[in-house]
């Protein structure tokens, strides 16, 4: 195991490896054992709080050369790049605060003009860089040129009736085949909707096929032109109860490992999913403001990319450690979730879909399968 960075937290530290990758939260006497003291974070109580978030996603472009519907930052060709200086800035302030990893995001990424420079700075900064891409321009000397910089590239997949652009289909198959070829670690983002859920086999079985490494499935969010689609392709309650197992019965089939975002894994965390197995599966609901803050192109801060604004780049850290919005973030619990043996796990669910039913942080998910969360 190669250590990457490790950060010290008042319960310890969270130790970030990059071969292979992984974060891991860790006690006091752990890192003791190998030779490490965590000084002023140990010189009193542990924080509740972390003292800093642990991922960064960082906009580079409003333009993207594909029109999707479901698009959450209502990205589109007539766009434009984040300057070079701003996103340099973005990636100083994450590792000012102690960050783990930075995300690339737009629009579509590729077309800044600078992005493989980007992802070099974040290394000299000690950030490990990803992306996640369409894939329509990922051809060989990008993926050459992408191992030897990028941590990992996430090429969002779709099949015909899906949410996304029908256009990018075949290209985003075969951008996941040209980075496996050249060694990038590569996985496949899939938006599960009620509209292509029954396709997830095919899913499986084109991105073992492709040498992906991972299936992100995705549940489809409000924001930008996704906020008019949002209604037509969220899960029914029937079709939630059932993909867990769906999920189950097709990694070991195809023997592909899967994972939920935190907006989809809510869905699935109800009376008859052990407790284990959610723990066991990663499953964890809303990490916004608490793991993760974002940074818009117009260079602004917000707990996720679905989420409205906080504050300006250049206020951080001020911002992780005082803005009331996060505090309220981090310590949420709907009226109904106290009792929940789940809670600390679900959190309220997604707080962008909740956002859309009521004030944050009380409101909760209103698609949420558990009765104690459903907005009758």
């Amino acid at each position: 195991m190669r250590v990457h960075k490790v950060r010290f937290e008042g319960f310890g530290g969270i130790v970030g490896t990059a071969d292979p990758p992984g974060l891991y939260w860790v006690d006091r006497p752990y890192l003791q054992e190998r030779g490490y003291h965590g000084g002023a974070a140990w010189a009193g109580p542990a924080s509740p709080g972390l003292s800093g978030p642990v991922e960064m996603e960082i906009a580079v472009t409003t333009r993207c050369n594909l029109a999707c519907g479901c698009c959450y930052t209502d990205a589109r060709p007539g766009g434009g790049e984040v300057p070079t200086f701003r996103v340099e800035a973005a990636l100083e302030a994450a590792a000012g605060l102690g960050v783990f990893h930075v995300a690339f995001g737009g629009g579509e990424p590729l077309l800044h003009p600078e992005l493989l420079d980007l992802a070099r700075r974040a290394r000299e900064l000690g950030l490990l860089p990803s992306l996640t891409t369409n894939g329509t321009l990922v051809d060989p000397n990008w993926a050459r040129a992408a191992a030897t910089v990028f941590a990992r590239v996430n090429v969002s997949v779709d099949l015909p009736g899906g949410p996304r652009d029908g256009r990018a289909v075949n290209s985003a198959w075969a951008a996941v085949r040209r980075l496996r070829r050249e060694g990038v670690t590569a996985g496949v983002n899939y938006v599960v909707t009620r509209r292509n859920l029954d396709r997830l086999g095919e899913v499986f079985r084109l991105a073992r096929q492709a040498g992906a490494d991972s299936l992100l499935v995705l549940r489809p969010k409000p924001g930008g032109r996704g906020t008019a689609t949002y209604p037509g392709l969220a899960l029914s309650l029937e079709q939630a109860r059932t993909l867990l197992g769906r999920l189950g019965r097709l990694a070991v089939r195809h023997r592909l490992h899967f994972h939920l975002d935190c907006a989809l894994a809510p869905l699935l965390i109800s009376r008859p999913v052990s407790r284990p197995r959610l723990v066991y599966l990663g499953a964890r609901g809303c990490i916004a403001g608490d793991l993760l803050l974002t940074v818009d192109a117009a260079g602004m801060v917000a707990p996720c990319s679905h989420l409205p604004p906080i504050g300006r780049l250049e206020d951080l850290p001020g911002l992780w450690q005082d803005s009331p919005r996060l505090a309220g973030l981090r310590e949420r619990l709907p009226a109904g979730c106290s009792g929940c043996p789940n809670a600390d796990l679900c959190r309220g669910g997604c707080a962008a879909v909740a956002a859309l039913h009521g004030e944050l942080p009380h409101a909760s998910d209103p698609d949420l399968p558990c009765t104690g969360c459903r907005i009758s």
